[in-house]
């Protein structure tokens, strides 16, 4: 699944998207790419409350499972 979002990076998202588009980056190993991926993500969802919002109005809603009437 691919989201777009609309938001103004700070400086420490263009850096960081810098690094993961660094070509040392595009042919490391799995787990160095996936660290770098990990802690871009990690900024966003904390730094970045318009993002997460995006993300999460972009996600299928789940619906509550029926619940008998004997659980109430």
């Amino acid at each position: 699944m691919k989201i777009f979002l609309d938001f103004e990076p700070c400086i420490e998202c263009k850096s960081m998207m810098t690094e993961l588009c660094d070509p040392k980056m595009l042919f490391a190993d799995e787990k160095t790419r996936a660290d770098g991926s990990a802690k871009f993500l990690r900024h966003l969802t904390y730094n970045h409350t318009e993002v997460v919002q995006a993300v999460i109005s972009e996600l299928p809603k789940q619906k509550k499972k029926e619940e008998f009437d004997f659980f109430k």
